[in-house]
């Protein structure tokens, strides 16, 4: 009873002192910047238990947790002390700034639940100086670290804007440049926000396969440029446009906490982290206003000039009246410019064109078709187009020049044509001889012949098409009936299985290869008869197929030609070439009996 109650007392008092023993810590900054990523370390001196994190703020995006565990093992004065160590790291963007509160984790084992302390972490808007022991923290103490910059991101995103505060309509070039200090494997999952009040346009950028080396704040960084594009805003005020979001695939070293063989025996794992760039801000103002009745969208710094291929031209030819506006803007919004051309020329709807030759010179062009239905002088009037100016941030309106053309009385068939007086408000004039009237003469309407549905022939079509659709399901489900009875399938495919391998027999005889011949021979009966009899691979001996055959009324003469051949065969495998059959006798002999078995046994 004695032992007893102090065995109990020392389970008792082990328990107790392994609970003191266990014991969770926390490694995160204190101060956090909005869209930069930072890390969250529980280490818990134990590898037996079950970890439950905390409860996350919902503005907080997670990445993880990646688990590590470790065992440092100690030898001092002779004794030895063994320390195991699991540690769960949480990757986090916070998108909101503010002070939030984590709540404590929990450790739970057999014996003991230890929890961890709160977090209180203050999340700061982009550009706000952060000390650098709050940035630094829970990014990790490798020897040789530097110091993180303002901000203290391993790995950032910065959206770079051309100008925060631009007119309406007036582009926007967006850069999405990458910044890091660590190695990275790759990029994935580039997510861009709705873009409430602009309308975006891609830039083709070529793909990022290296990164440059640039100093920012005295800090060394790989950087390089993931996408351009250009945003056109529509509305005015200030808009809001949310961060840009992707996943890095960071390259990190996960070892055993040893100080002298880390470098030697970590391993390299690649984590996911996703980096945001952080929310940008851009001041949109309003065009003046009252705006021109000639302006069309244009905004930017452009110029207008118009162009006619020919003036002298023959009444229903063709002639291209071309309008350019040339410079930098926002030429793909600019609308197409109203054009009011003279009575007696007929106008398509224009051909529009863009092209871009290098900053500042792309080009936007309206080609209009323009055919002349009259002859006569017409007067093409000056065009009038207005844009807005960045530069002068004012209205500027282009006058292009008028044309005068041509048009002679000769049409294709070399006859003038005489058109009366055009009167306004008249909707239809006569033009040539392109108008032909409905014909105004009394037709005899007649009804065709009978229905096709009343014919015999529609119903005797019918109900062949039917009969041959019975046929082909009834055809169908018999083959596969048949090749359900997979010994059947065996069965009726045996000749052919033989006839391939004594093709194969015949190819090594014509090649000179006896010993070759005689074990395809070997094959192609055995084959055959293991097919043909039903007999399994693992009960294929002659006397089973004796058996077999006798059973099916095979004469005793076939019998006995079938036990030469295959003893001709073994036997000619061991002996020399001049104490056998001849390869080429004994391969007619093979083919003659199975031509034979299988007239017998079909």
């Amino acid at each position: 009873m004695r032992k007893i109650l102090l065995i109990t007392g020392f389970l008792i008092l082990s328990m107790s002192i392994m609970a003191q023993d266990i014991a969770i810590s926390v490694d995160a900054p204190s101060t956090a910047v909005a869209g930069q990523g930072f890390r969250i370390v529980y280490s818990v001196n134990s590898t037996d238990g079950r970890f439950q994190p905390p409860v996350f703020d919902r503005s907080f995006t997670i990445s993880g947790p990646q688990t590590s565990s470790s065992r440092n093992v100690q030898w001092i004065n002779g004794e030895v002390s063994a320390v195991s160590t699991t540690a769960f790291i949480y990757y986090v963007v916070a998108s909101e700034t503010g002070r939030f509160t984590v709540p404590p984790a929990q450790y739970v084992t057999k014996k003991v639940t230890v929890t961890s302390s709160p977090l209180e972490i203050e999340v700061v808007s982009e550009g706000t100086a952060v000390t650098p022991s709050a940035a630094t923290a829970g990014q990790g103490q490798g020897q040789g670290q530097q110091p993180s910059p303002a901000g203290g991101a391993e790995v950032s995103l910065r959206m770079i804007m051309s100008d925060n505060t631009v007119y309406v309509g007036q582009p926007v070039t967006v850069t999405l440049k990458l910044l890091t200090r660590i190695n990275l494997s790759g990029i994935n999952d580039l997510k861009y926000p709705d873009f409430k009040g602009f309308l975006r346009e891609d830039i083709e950028t070529p793909p990022l396969k290296s990164l440059q080396q640039e100093m920012i704040g005295g800090v060394e960084y790989g950087t390089g440029v993931l996408q351009k594009f250009i945003l056109f805003p529509q509305v005015p005020g200030e808009i809001k446009i949310d961060p840009v979001m992707i996943t890095a695939m960071i390259q990190q070293r996960s070892s055993g906490g040893d100080p002298f063989f880390d470098n030697f025996f970590s391993n390299v794992t690649t984590v996911p982290r996703t980096v945001s760039s952080g929310a940008v801000t851009v001041n949109v103002k309003p065009l003046p206003s009252p705006q021109p009745s000639d302006f069309y969208g244009a905004v930017g710094s452009f110029e207008v000039s118009s162009s006619l291929n020919k003036t002298d031209i023959e009444v229903n030819d063709a002639l291209t009246y071309t309008v350019t506006l040339k410079g930098s803007g926002n030429l793909s919004l600019a609308g197409t410019p109203v054009i009011s051309f003279p009575q007696g020329i007929e106008k398509y709807d224009p051909k529009i064109n863009i092209k871009s030759a290098g900053p500042g010179t792309d080009t936007k062009t309206y080609e209009y078709l323009l055919i002349p239905r009259n002859t006569g002088t017409f007067e093409l009037p000056p065009l009038s187009y207005t844009v807005f100016d960045i530069r002068q941030q004012k209205y500027v309106t282009f006058r292009t020049e008028g044309y005068k053309i041509n048009v002679t009385g000769s049409s294709g068939n070399g006859e003038a044509v005489n058109t009366p007086a055009f009167v306004p408000g008249d909707d239809v004039k006569y033009l040539g001889q392109d108008i032909r009237f409905i014909r105004g003469d009394e037709l005899s309407l007649t009804t065709d012949a009978t229905p096709l549905v009343e014919s015999m022939a529609y119903w005797l079509w019918f109900l062949f098409a039917l009969l041959a659709a019975a046929a082909v399901l009834l055809v169908r489900r018999e083959h596969i009936r048949r090749n359900a009875d997979l010994q059947g399938v065996r069965n009726r495919k045996a000749a052919r299985v033989a006839r391939n391998r004594l093709s194969k027999a015949n190819t090594y005889l014509s090649g000179n290869k006896p010993e070759m011949v005689h074990e395809e021979l070997a094959r192609a009966l055995w084959g055959y008869l293991g097919d043909k009899l039903s007999i399994p691979l693992a009960d294929l001996t002659r006397e089973n197929c004796y058996n077999a055959l006798r059973s099916r009324t095979i004469d005793e003469k076939v019998l006995s030609e079938l036990d030469g051949i295959l003893t001709a065969c073994e036997y000619s495998r061991y002996s020399q070439s001049g104490e056998s059959e001849s390869p080429a006798s004994l391969f007619k002999r093979t083919v003659d009996l199975i031509k034979k078995l299988e007239n017998l046994l079909s």
